[in-house]
């Protein structure tokens, strides 16, 4: 069987793991100040911060069901016999219904369609563990189907900001909304459970925010030594500091445990960063208590 995996620009792919895997990249619609960009098509990271900083909108949209027909129909013409679509949380985006839409639209085409139930660094790493699964271990859909939940429940990412007005104004805050308006010296620190934005901790000053993401994301890995992935990520050039005094404060207690571990780090990709803002940095890990 010959198979296409699709990843979306929600999922914060790298593109050295595209390439790797030959997957099929769909970027999501990206507006700044009313101009239309395909993330990662026309728009890449660096021109989205430069652009951005003196931006007064920015907002992203769906590809379209037309695009998405066109797209599974484009890989069908193209031999392929299972067409397998890795989206980011479809409480964040409409962009999962449509893809479920547009396959059901085209009966002869074998699309089957997953559901992160996360976001940018969290979706990726739970779509890099499915697309292994399936490339490397040679497993079928359904096998991985199987596993997605725990793969799922396997992840842990959060992210702060210091304002919560672009997860408001693009309607992404999820359960974090009764910490809107109340941020004055107070940094908060924020997950996705269950597809949705939830507020971790809220502290007073940076550097207590800093600890307690590094000691979240050591308290969930310690006891998962299997397949361990890290990926740390900022927004503007300087939240590159704020992102690498977490990694670094993790990483002194994580070192510790001589655990075998895949390093992956970045930007925050448009798509993302217009629902977050692009003042943003976080810190997502991966780990199995036992091998899937």
């Amino acid at each position: 069987m010959k198979r296409a995996i699709i990843i979306d620009s929600g999922c914060s792919p790298t593109n050295d793991w595209i390439e790797k895997y030959h997957l099929n990249f769909m970027g999501m619609k990206v507006y700044v100040d009313g101009k239309e960009y395909t993330d990662g098509v026309d728009l890449n990271h660096k021109e989205f911060y430069e652009i951005v900083r003196n931006s007064e909108e920015i907002h992203t949209a769906q590809p379209s069901l037309k695009e998405l027909m066109n797209m599974y129909e484009s890989l069908k013409e193209e031999g392929f016999d299972e067409i397998i679509d890795i989206h980011f949380s479809s409480k964040m985006s409409g962009l999962y219904n449509t893809a479920q839409m547009a396959r059901n639209m085209l009966n002869n085409i074998n699309v089957k369609i997953i559901d992160t139930k996360m976001v940018s660094i969290g979706a990726s790493l739970v779509a890099r563990r499915i697309v292994e699964l399936l490339s490397d271990e040679n497993k079928t859909f359904e096998e991985v189907e199987e596993l997605v939940q725990t793969i799922i429940d396997n992840t842990f990412m959060e992210f702060s900001v210091p304002t919560l007005k672009y997860l408001v104004k693009n309607g992404r805050i999820g359960k974090a909304a009764g910490m809107a308006g109340t941020l004055l010296k107070i940094v908060p620190v924020l997950t996705v459970e269950d597809g949705e934005i939830t507020p971790l901790v809220k502290v007073r000053g940076i550097n207590k925010a800093f600890k307690v993401m590094a000691d979240n994301a050591f308290e969930f890995i310690k006891d998962r030594p299997h397949n361990i992935k890290i990926y740390k990520v900022h927004g503007f050039d300087s939240n590159k500091e704020h992102e690498d005094k977490v990694f670094n404060l993790f990483m002194e207690k994580f070192e510790k445990l001589n655990y075998n571990y895949e390093l992956i780090e970045g930007r925050i990709w448009p798509t993302v960063a217009c629902h977050s803002g692009p003042e943003v940095f976080g810190l997502a890990v991966y780990g199995e208590e036992n091998p899937l």
